[in-house]
């Protein structure tokens, strides 16, 4: 990597991603707060935004919530007002890799601590402890629940944030005033994007990914049609600024035989599941036109970056990709991710 690149890389920091078509029509907003769902109750579009990990809290034996000492995790959960939803919240302090691959003892180390999931979501404001549902179509953990509940309240502190509080039912069964444990989420703002980040704002699925290699200008080899991720990957694009990826194996992920993954049943998923979050812009002014994925956290330790992607809208499908790399016959070697817009869920 060349100085320059370093240098331009520094001063984007703060850019990151995309990903949606050009016709915003057929697609509905991520992460907005303006939710114009039919029928969407007040509390669901209330709810819709992104939101990001300010706390966990715990609760004494007198009822008292405290956060917990020595708190130290980020993370963002997203609600989309097609129904869709994500979340990644990993530790702040994780130890790198000393080899890569890792070793197994080193994957299970990452994913201590690390949750991330995606899926849909529906919301009861009926019940005296209102809750949602998050129903999962992946998740890192093979094995996992796939319907989860988690009670809901809304509270604006004095400085007039806005917060989310996440309360799990207790694994041993009861309701919301038996939990002991509790997730502060605040909302963030929403950003002045561009018109061209607008078009981003968006959760895609992924329908395949190929490969190419190109010489003198001129394209030599186009690689087949790979899915052995479609349909079980998902970015999302929000209107605060935000981005989100989640890369899963359609086949072959396997649950764990207990609570906690063994060294190979933590290496195998880690195998199995990418993913990474953090802020996003687009560069449309230049030739060709590319987006920053400035990356606040991943699933691998310490490897956080600005992953430039060029973009292309066809439609609902956005097609993504990397800077080629020069190979040993001085080729240019690159691919293509293709994701299609999600419209609500059914």
């Amino acid at each position: 990597m060349t100085k320059d690149t370093r240098r331009l890389r520094t001063v984007l920091t703060i850019a990151a991603s995309a990903l949606t078509s050009l016709v915003l029509g057929a697609g509905v907003a991520a992460g907005q707060s303006n939710a114009s769902a039919a029928g969407a109750s007040a509390d669901r579009k209330t709810l819709v935004g992104t939101y990001e990990l300010v706390t966990v809290e715990e609760k004494d034996a007198t009822g008292k919530w405290s956060p917990t000492p020595n708190f130290n995790s980020n993370g963002y959960i997203i609600y989309a007002d097609t129904g869709h939803m994500g979340v990644h919240i990993m530790p702040k302090v994780r130890g790198r890799f000393t080899s890569n691959p890792p070793s197994a003892e080193e994957a299970r180390a990452a994913l201590q601590g690390y949750t991330a999931y995606f899926g849909s979501f529906t919301i009861n404001d009926k019940e005296r402890d209102k809750f949602l549902v998050h129903h999962r179509f992946g998740h890192i953990n093979a094995g996992a629940e796939v319907d989860v509940r988690r009670y809901y309240d809304f509270v604006t502190t004095p400085n007039g944030s806005q917060r989310l509080i996440l309360t799990p039912p207790p694994a041993d069964g009861g309701g919301k005033e038996k939990a002991a444990r509790r997730l502060v989420w605040q909302r963030m703002a929403e950003a002045p994007l561009s018109a061209e980040e607008k078009k981003f704002v968006g959760f895609y699925k992924l329908q395949y990914t190929d490969s190419y290699r190109a010489k003198n200008g001129k394209e030599v080899f186009h690689g087949t049609r790979n899915e052995a991720r479609a349909g079980t990957s998902y970015i999302i694009y929000t209107s605060s600024g935000h981005m989100m990826v989640h890369l899963m194996d359609r086949e072959g992920r396997i649950k764990y035989a207990s609570t906690q993954p063994t060294a190979d049943e933590a290496l195998k998923a880690f195998r199995s599941y990418g993913g990474y979050f953090g802020r996003f812009r687009t560069y449309e002014n230049h030739n060709p036109r590319f987006v920053y994925h400035s990356q606040q956290g991943h699933l691998t330790p310490g490897n956080y970056s600005e992953q430039q992607r060029f973009y292309q809208f066809t439609g609902n499908v956005l097609r993504l990709g990397g800077p080629a790399i020069l190979n040993d016959a001085g080729e240019l070697a690159g691919g293509h991710l293709y994701w299609e817009r999600q419209g609500p869920v059914k």
